[in-house]
């Protein structure tokens, strides 16, 4: 009687076992997949960045969704055809009167299924007629969307971030 007992004992023991493992597993492969998605969210929001700075307008048509719209640094509500017009390549300023380069860190990525949001640090570098302006920064939140295996953005809203304040002359 006594194995019997013990035999019993162990079978649920075995079983907590097989689902911490089996919890376990799920919680990895979850993670994984999730930071994979924060890397190709992370992406597209570079991939728009560098398409806007370059005036490349056939780009982000294909990384914007249909539905497309953003607040813009000014705070204008915009739509897809819009933001689209205005980075037209025939409006880009001259090579040789403006150049800009851009740096985007500090993301902040939550994926909620199949929509997620984005919130990263755009910092501006611009040459205008030989001359380096200081750079300027804004904060970029973006809702991106997955349809089917691609994340696409949804909706871009820019906000300023004031330059750091010089102390004042004694």
């Amino acid at each position: 009687m006594l194995p019997v007992f013990y035999t019993f004992c162990e079978v649920p023991f075995r079983m907590k076992y097989a689902l911490l493992l089996l919890s376990v597993l799920f919680f990895t492969l979850t993670a994984a997949a999730q930071t994979a998605d924060q890397r190709l969210l992370e992406a597209a929001v570079r991939s728009m960045a560098d398409a806007q700075i370059a005036f490349d307008a056939a780009r982000l048509d294909a990384i914007f969704t249909k539905d497309y719209i953003e607040i813009s640094p000014v705070g204008e509500f915009d739509t897809r055809d819009k933001v689209l017009g205005f980075y037209k390549p025939e409006l880009k300023p001259p090579a040789d009167k403006m150049s800009t380069a851009i740096a985007i860190d500090e993301f902040s990525t939550r994926v909620y299924g199949k929509t997620a949001v984005v919130i990263a640090r755009l910092t501006y570098n611009i040459t205008a007629n030989g001359k380096q302006m200081p750079p300027r920064s804004m904060r970029v939140m973006v809702v991106g969307r997955k349809e089917g295996s691609v994340w696409k953005i949804a909706s871009a809203q820019y906000t300023g971030i004031r330059p750091p304040q010089t102390a004042p002359a004694k």
